[in-house]
């Protein structure tokens, strides 16, 4: 495999993670949505219920009460271990971006010092043929002036 389609490789990799990390950004966000919206119904269910107390609740409405309450949190659960599976899977797909983004970096950087380096020989061999070839023409004068 050439450095080239490594380095074309680490892209498509680092490429394809940013995308799982955008869709595993989208079901977190909507995972936060749903328990916000769990919450904010539970504090307006709260309100409503602190209202009617303050008018007098009869035994069944305490128990209607009782009961709407244990479901809410009963619903307020699955959401919350919704959210925890998404933060998981969010906090993974961003490590893995992250390891990717760092090797390709390291990558690029390689293929650059090797770059150089090719270039710096090339320029060392340059020099040598130029200073070989002067160093000819300088003999070779030398030889007509004697």
């Amino acid at each position: 495999m050439s450095v080239q389609s490594l380095q074309h490789y680490r892209i498509q990799v680092e490429e394809q993670l940013k995308m799982e990390l955008a869709e595993v950004t989208q079901q977190l966000l909507q995972a936060e949505q749903s328990i916000a919206r769990l919450a904010d119904d539970q504090r307006q269910q709260e309100e409503r219920y602190r209202e009617e107390t303050r008018q007098g609740l009869t035994i069944e409405q305490l128990l209607q009460w009782q009961s709407h309450f244990e479901a809410q949190a009963s619903a307020t659960e699955p959401a919350r271990r919704t959210m925890a599976h998404w933060q998981l899977q969010w906090d993974e797909a961003r490590a893995k971006l992250v390891a990717a983004s760092q090797d390709r970096r390291t990558l690029d950087r390689l293929i650059a010092r090797y770059r150089e380096a090719a270039l710096m020989e090339m320029r060392r061999r340059e020099q040598m043929a130029t200073d070989e070839s002067a160093h000819h023409r300088f003999a070779g004068q030398g030889d007509t002036l004697s």
